[in-house]
């Protein structure tokens, strides 16, 4: 046995109880996911497995690892020394595990550094490439915010499994990642792996590499599944608990594309615009795009192939090489160019935590949108203002969280929706989100496209990144692929 958790309850300072008597086990060679809706514990629990829990966290039961013991009752620097070298483990969000002034090179070898142990030879650049990174070893040298999140994400595998640990604990290791890399990445993980603890929104994707699947519902284990590796198919026949029903129900939601408005003036154009970084090759060239008013366009491709490049420009984020991009009849960089007015373009970036102020409650982050769009008609402090922000977070789901918490205090899944009802409350032209699904369960994730929808019927264009091509045509009007430097329809 790897890892025997037995009756793990866990209730934060703030009195909210994450986890109550919590067992699960994962033997030797095994891979077990852990699935549930957004808040359900899963972060909780890996937080608990790695000793992360913050200071004054009450906790009972215990968490035994094999060769170590239980590490609830380990001191700090016990705990130093096992993660890493005995318990691997794979963040959420690359973008926060990569220190963004070093390379992502230099990510990958802490995971010998940190130990004060020498970094074996080529050992970095062998690990992402065998990942699927083209040109490792020169791209090793880039620092992290010229990687996109999902060649992050595999950097992070690669650091993960450097010292073949008895554990690896990966929470979401794939939601950054196109589904053939996925596929492919996630199948490298769990054959480095001698034992995989796998936390996961993608119930396909954990039924086809996983042995069992254990369900949390609410902080306690609703179901527990055998599936071994059968595939998502196998899932509605095992099923049983309304929590289980509830997910796998939920992975093809929407009710499908409707014809894309054609007459009218576009909100947002890309006319022959090729895209670089710093004067290097083009990202993607010759890209004519138009997006209308009450239109959802759609964005595939493969990770790294230029789809958030595009987002860039869409938003006035990054100046094209050559071209015009347009906000309604304003030109953007060039010799004619202006700024669009405040609101006309509302972001949801992939990276929510990051784009999230976290000395800021949720409510405030929310309202700054609303205010930056009324010209001055509301204040931020005022009353309305803050009962505003609070209904736009119950439509996105989160009427059940402190309208005053921090970011820190939020699940991946939570903050990510925290995001949308900002861009929500900014009554924007254009809307750009890049994989605003990827960090919520299947049921979240379907209400989300329901959301989105909704803002592009009320007259909002809309362009939205997704690995997730099944879920894009089922609410995107079209969908285009962006692939070896080209956008085309997929």
């Amino acid at each position: 046995m790897t890892l025997r958790i037995d009756r793990l309850s866990v209730r934060y300072p703030n009195g909210y109880q994450a986890l109550e008597h919590v067992s699960l086990t994962i033997g030797d060679g095994e891979t077990v996911a852990v699935v549930g809706g957004s808040g359900s514990g899963k972060s909780t629990l890996v937080r608990g497995v790695l000793g992360l829990l913050p200071p004054g966290t009450a906790v009972t039961g215990m968490i035994l690892l094999s060769g170590v013991g239980d590490l609830t009752g380990l001191r700090e620097r016990e705990m130093r020394q096992t993660r890493g070298r005995q318990v691997g483990y794979v963040g959420q969000d690359p973008y926060r595990s990569a220190d963004p002034w070093w390379s992502v090179g230099h990510h990958v070898s802490e995971a010998w550094l940190v130990h004060r142990l020498r970094v074996p030879r080529e050992q970095a650049v062998s690990r992402v490439a065998a990942l699927g990174v083209g040109d490792a070893r020169e791209r090793l040298r880039d620092r992290p915010a010229m990687w996109s999140g999902g060649m992050l994400q595999r950097a992070d595998i690669a650091a993960a499994a450097a010292h073949a640990p008895r554990l690896i604990v990966a929470d979401e290791p794939t939601s950054a990642l196109d589904a053939d890399v996925a596929r492919s990445a996630l199948a490298t993980l769990v054959a480095q792996s001698r034992s995989l603890l796998l936390v996961s929104h993608d119930l396909d994707m954990a039924a086809e590499y996983a042995d069992r699947i254990v369900v949390l519902d609410g902080g306690c284990v609703a179901e527990e599944l055998v599936v071994g590796r059968a595939g998502g198919g196998a899932l509605e026949a095992v099923a049983t608990r309304p929590a289980t029903r509830a997910l796998v129900g939920a992975r093809a939601a929407g009710a499908g594309p409707r014809p894309s408005p054609t007459t009218g003036p576009a909100v947002a154009s890309l006319e022959d615009v090729s895209l670089a970084y710093r004067g290097g090759s083009p990202v993607v060239s010759d890209v004519d795009l138009r997006i209308m008013a009450g239109e959802v366009i759609g964005l595939c491709g493969p990770s790294g192939g230029g789809k958030s490049t595009v987002l860039r420009a869409l938003a006035g984020l990054l100046r094209p090489v050559s071209g015009r991009v347009r906000h309604g009849d304003t030109v953007l960089w060039s010799s004619e160019a202006s700024r669009p007015s405040p609101g006309f373009v509302m972001p949801i970036f992939q990276d929510a935590a990051g784009s999230l102020d976290p000395r800021w409650p949720i409510w405030k982050t929310v309202a700054e949108a609303i205010v930056a769009t009324s010209e001055g008609r509301i204040r931020l402090a005022a009353p309305e203002t803050r009962r505003h922000a609070a209904e736009l977070l119950r439509r996105v789901g989160l009427d059940d969280v402190d309208p005053a918490a921090r970011p820190r205090r939020l699940s991946g899944g939570q903050r990510q929706r925290v995001a949308v009802a900002r861009a929500l409350g900014g009554d924007a032209r254009l809307v750009v989100a890049d994989e605003p699904t990827a960090a919520l369960d299947s049921v979240h994730a379907a209400e989300m496209v329901g959301l989105l929808r909704e803002l592009a019927d009320r007259g909002c264009g809309l362009v939205v990144v997704s690995h997730d091509e099944r879920r894009l045509r089922s609410f995107a009007d079209r969908v285009l692929r962006v692939r070896d430097g080209q956008v085309v329809p997929a």
